[in-house]
């Protein structure tokens, strides 16, 4: 069974690898995409980060506040042209800290709430469907989507 506990050691072991990976860079290194119209390391860091006012936390929020909400996904948004200015340490730390507050969040939630339910049309296609419990979305953001930036930064990076 899933715990609220680890799903947040989960997401903070998924973050001190984001770190680690991203620490050592200089500045021109994580604003330098691989190729033309590819991701550099500051725009998945931005991508990360989400929306300003949203992000990942409010709509982990919303299956707490409402029955059955509908939450919608727009995947491949990196939200970096009002993030352009920041240097990747400044992207980091707010990464760190975004996904430290979604962390004490999901740390603090009950059994019942894990088990409530949202509709997310993005994943409708996905061996999870479209009808998903509090859990099986964190654990998906955690075991999929922060995976797979966490395997590009690592592409990004070595090359």
């Amino acid at each position: 069974m899933v715990t609220a506990a680890s799903l947040q050691d989960q997401l903070s072991q998924k973050v001190r690898e984001l770190s680690q990976i991203v620490s050592p860079l200089s500045e021109e290194q994580a604003s330098s995409p691989l190729a033309p119209g590819e991701w550099c390391v500051k725009e998945v860091l931005s991508h990360l980060m989400g929306e300003e006012t949203q992000g990942f936390i409010g709509g982990i929020k919303r299956f707490v506040e409402a029955d059955n909400p509908v939450i919608d996904v727009t995947p491949g948004v990196t939200f970096f042209e009002q993030r352009r200015g920041k240097s990747a340490r400044e992207l980091m730390s707010q990464v760190e800290a975004r996904y430290s507050e979604i962390g004490r969040f999901v740390g603090g939630l009950t059994e019942d709430q894990l088990s409530r339910k949202a509709t997310i049309p993005l994943l409708k296609e996905t061996p999870l469907g479209e009808n998903v419990t509090l859990a099986q979305w964190t654990g998906a953001l955690i075991n999929f989507h922060l995976n797979d930036h966490i395997g590009q930064l690592r592409t990004l990076t070595q090359a």
